[in-house]
Parts: C-alpha cells; sequence; structure tokens
C-alpha cells in the first residue's frame, strides 16, 4: 500500500441469492491483486462458505462469526492465506447461519463491543491491505447490517428481472438506515440476446443514473466454468470478453471508491 492511501472496505451485498456477490468478490480481488498490484483482504459473512472454499489455504473451525457472537475470540482467529500471494481471507463456517439469530439475543453493550473488535481489528491492519471486501449473505438481519454499517460503502450485484428491480429499493433502505453509502449497482448475467433484459437495464439505468455502473458482467460459461475449475475467469480466460469485464468492473469500482 502506498504511504498516504487508506484502505477501503467495500461491501458486495443483495438480500437475492444467486446474482453472483461470492463471484464478484473473487473475480474482483484478482483484478485488483494481479491487474492493479492492490493487496485484498476478503471477509466471508456467508454461511455457505464459498468464497472460503475456494480461496482459503486453511479453513479454520473457528469463523468469522465467533468474533460477532463470543467475548473471548477475535477476527484472526479465522485468518488465511491464500494461494494468491496479494489476497487473504478471514473465514466462516456454516454456523455463519445461525449468527444473526445469537448475535440478536446478546445485550446491546455485547454487540457493541464485538463490532468494535472488528473495527479495532480493520483499523490495525489498514498500512497492510489497499481494500477489504466484505462477500456478504443474501440476508436483511442485524449482523448484515452491522457490517455493512462498519463499510466504507455498499456494491450490490444485480440481476435482470422485475422483481429483483423491485427489490433494490429494500436494499438501498437497508443500506441508508445504517449511513452507510451505496456505491452503486452493477448488472450481471446479462444476456446481450434477450430483449427483456435490454429493456429492463434501460429501466434500471432511467431509475437509477450513475448509479448504476457502465460495466455489465455478461451471462456466460467462461465464468460458471472458472469457478467449477477453481479459478477465476481471467485465469481460466483472460483473452475472452466475459474475463476482461472483471477487469473493467474493478476499474470502475476503483474510479468510484478511490
Amino acid at each position: 500500500m502506498k504511504a498516504g492511501a487508506k484502505m477501503k472496505k467495500i461491501a458486495i451485498f443483495n438480500n437475492k441469492g444467486g446474482v453472483s456477490k461470492t463471484t464478484t468478490v473473487i473475480n474482483v480481488a484478482y483484478a485488483m491483486a494481479y491487474k492493479m498490484e492492490k493487496k485484498v483482504l476478503i471477509i466471508d459473512c456467508d454461511g455457505q462458505q464459498n468464497a472460503t472454499r475456494f480461496l482459503a489455504s486453511n479453513i479454520n473451525d473457528i469463523g468469522i462469526e465467533e468474533t460477532l457472537v463470543n467475548d473471548s475470540v477475535y477476527p484472526d482467529s479465522s485468518f488465511s492465506k491464500t494461494r494468491y500471494e496479494n489476497i487473504d481471507i478471514l473465514t466462516s463456517t456454516v454456523h455463519m447461519n445461525e449468527c444473526s439469530e445469537n448475535f440478536s439475543a446478546l445485550e446491546a453493550e455485547k454487540q457493541k463491543a464485538n463490532i468494535a473488535k472488528f473495527t479495532s481489528y480493520l483499523s490495525k491492519i489498514e498500512d497492510n491491505y489497499d481494500y477489504v471486501l466484505f462477500d456478504m449473505p443474501p440476508a436483511l438481519n442485524s449482523v448484515t447490517e452491522k457490517i455493512i454499517s462498519i463499510s466504507d460503502g455498499v456494491i450490490v450485484p444485480v440481476e435482470l428481472g422485475i422483481f429483483a428491480i423491485q427489490g433494490i429499493a429494500k436494499v438501498t433502505d437497508a443500506i441508508n438506515k445504517v449511513n452507510a453509502e451505496f456505491i452503486g449497482c452493477f448488472i450481471a448475467k446479462y444476456d446481450k440476446n434477450n430483449k427483456s433484459d435490454a429493456e429492463l437495464k434501460e429501466i434500471l439505468e432511467s431509475s437509477l443514473g450513475d448509479k448504476v455502473f457502465k460495466t455489465v458482467i455478461p451471462y456466460s460459461n467462461i465464468i460458471r466454468n472458472s469457478l467449477n475449475y477453481k479459478v477465476t475467469a481471467n485465469e481460466y480466460m483472460y483473452w475472452q470478453s466475459p474475463a476482461k469485464k472483471f477487469i473493467e468492473l474493478t476499474e470502475e469500482i476503483i474510479r468510484k471508491v478511490g
């Protein structure tokens, strides 16, 4: 990290599943690390553990959920290196799925203290990383809100569909509720041959204006297959347009957040 630069904390969130949140985190982290020479920390906040299983060299028995509900556990208990030199990860376990209920059962002061452990940890490591990417679960709950509140901003992947577009208002309301910044949304799994996708894209852009990223991630077997082989789209077929789109998306993210 360059002297004087400030580590940026970005949450990738949508309360709808299957919109490419983890795919985005993995591919954007790779682009940041190897195309922009940035140091990246991923925090896997999803009980599905997809980012953890894809990236972690060591899957810990203790996940970050324990930091949120256990007074004596700190974030570094879930730290793991990855096979990528410039990317590290805080892992989760399946117990992340129970985290919101357990967290909500705590007294307000304990909730505050456990979140403070996160903010303290991130402050201590801010000279070690350029970006922190939170891979968020598809849920609106107390834990989601707390994590979003300690980020510098939220990016929302959107798979086009009329209900998905209507649901963005609920997502942005949740972001505003905790005084976080809505950096913007981008379209994922876009089908250029589908007339409906083109029409819905226009609706989204007319509704949100410059909050819609210019980069569009296409529906692509290259992206799907790369995940099956446990590599990023860029590693799998860097010369193909879908892989290049993640580079473009990353460049646009960096322009927006600094």
